[in-house]
């Protein structure tokens, strides 16, 4: 009997481990995949909000205007 029980215990170990692998793998995957669908609905939100801004607000051109250049000598 001590046999038999031994020789379950082996093995059931391999496919415990291989289950709880297989098990970490696809929580991680559906964690990844949810961090994804967030991140492009977060960056898509702010996306929208840019556009949305930059058409309300649009950035004014300076014009460069034409003056003198004093250089200075500070070494003297």
């Amino acid at each position: 009997m001590n046999n038999r029980l031994n020789y379950f215990f082996q093995t059931l170990i391999p496919f415990l481990i291989i289950g709880i692998a297989i098990a970490m793998l696809v929580g991680l995957l559906i964690m990844f995949s949810y961090i994804l669908v967030w991140g492009i609905l977060i960056g898509g939100i702010l996306w929208l909000a840019s556009i949305v801004k930059n058409f309300l607000f649009p950035k004014r051109v300076i014009s460069k205007t034409d003056g003198r250049i004093i250089e200075h000598n500070e070494k003297k």
